[in-house]
This record gives structure tokens, sequence and C-alpha cells, in this order.
């Protein structure tokens, strides 16, 4: 028989808060758990949809874009299907992980005195932190604490680390919309909506995954050369500005 879980054992072992996996349920995220009387066991199917949701966070997708991007795989498909196709889209994604730390541990990673409570409730309400059951913080995605740091140390206020990652999220949600058009006009298929069995299926996935590898490497590509060339812009501008009298 296969091992079966509560909810508070699949949180734990999806590294987030159980208040996530019920989130999750309440979105179509993730399918109810089999229940006997009023306990609720759960399986490595829903640990393997946990796992797949967390790395599309991490590479930028909110959760209604994961909803609709499951919702089309799920169409006409069975469940030991939908976990071979997210078994493949995980493997390609890689490992970015979220982290669960003590607030104490998050502090430590600030210059003294720059994390506030407010700037906390501001990161929550932007999905990028949220308090566990016992007192923790999940760190949604720890590229985020490792940049906010960073900037932090370089003397950028986290109060503008915060306006910048708000305002680059709807560049990035652009973006993402035209590699996804690239994906739907040239790689899938015609019918794939009409005709999606379990190869077609993890076939797509294995392609959108590779796409979102290549995207990647792009835009990181194109934001280097942008920054160089607007940068050398703006330092030419202010080495050449005629001092005052």
């Amino acid at each position: 028989m296969a091992e079966e879980f509560r909810v508070d054992e699949l949180a734990r072992r999806a590294k987030i808060a159980s208040t996530t996996v019920r989130l999750y349920q309440s979105k179509g995220l993730l399918a109810a758990p089999r229940l006997e009387g009023r306990t609720g066991w759960y399986d490595e199917s829903h640990l393997s949809r946990l796992r797949l949701i967390a790395r599309l966070q991490a590479e930028g997708h909110s959760l209604a874009g994961i909803g609709d991007l499951l919702q089309q795989w799920e169409q006409g498909r069975s469940l030991d299907a939908m976990i071979g196709v997210e078994a493949e889209l995980a493997a390609l994604l890689g490992g970015v992980h979220a982290v669960v730390l003590d607030a104490t541990d998050v502090l430590e990673r600030f210059p003294a005195g720059s994390m506030t409570p407010e700037l906390m409730q501001r990161a929550a309400g932007l999905g990028l932190i949220e308090l566990t059951d016992d007192g923790r913080v999940l760190i949604a995605d720890r590229r985020f604490l490792e940049t906010g740091a960073a900037l932090a140390d370089l003397g950028v206020p986290l109060d503008v680390v915060l306006d910048e990652w708000e305002a680059l999220i709807a560049h990035t949600d652009k973006i993402a919309d035209r590699f996804v058009n690239v994906f739907e006009h040239h790689l899938a298929p015609i019918d794939w909506q009409n005709d999606l069995g379990t190869e077609k299926a993890q076939a797509l996935a294995v392609t959108l995954a590779r796409l979102q590898v290549t995207a990647r490497q792009v835009a990181a590509a194109a934001l280097d050369a942008s920054l160089a060339s607007v940068g050398r812009g703006r330092l030419a501008a202010l080495v050449e500005a005629p001092e005052e009298a």
C-alpha cells in the first residue's frame, strides 16, 4: 500500500506551512485528501504536486498562472499521467526551493534595523514570505532573500528593494507572456488541447521546461546588455556634468 500522511507531515515534507496546503486546495491547485472519518490522508501524488508548485512559483509564475497551466494539462487525463508530467517538468526546472528560517535568522541576513515589521508585512503581502504555523518564516524563493540582502549591503533601502521587486514583476509577466506565446504558436502541436495523451503531455512538459531555461538565459543576456548600455550612458553624463560654481 502506498505511504500516506496527514496534512502536517505533508507540509513538513514539502517545506511549506500547513495553511499553504489548505490555500492550494481552496484554489484548486491540490486535490483533496482521502478522508477516513474526519482525518485527511495525503500521498506521494500530493507531495509531487506541491513540489512542482514550489518550483513554478520560484520561477516567477503566479498561482493563477500555475492553475491555468495545470488545468490545461489535466483536461481529459488521469492522475497517474499528471504525476508523470510533474516529474518530467520538476526534473528540468532544477533546484530552486523555498526555504524556512527562524525570524531571527532572516533579520540577521540584513543590516541591523533595516528589516522592520512593516517591511516584513509588505513582503508577505507580495507573496515573498509567509509565517508558518510554528512561527518561522517561509521564504518563497531563496533568491529574494539572497538578492535582497546583497542590495541592502550595498546601501539600497529595503523599501526601495520591495518597490523595485514589485515593479519588476509587471515587466517579467509581460516577458513570460511573450515566451508562452512562442510555446503555444510554434512548439505545441495545433491539436494539443484536443489530443493530449500521456506521452504527448510529457513531451510538452519537457519542451516547456527547456523553453523556460532558454528564456531565462535570453532575459539575463538582454538585461546585462541593457544595464551595460544604460549604465555607461548615465555614468558618462555624471562624469561630464559641469561642476557648479
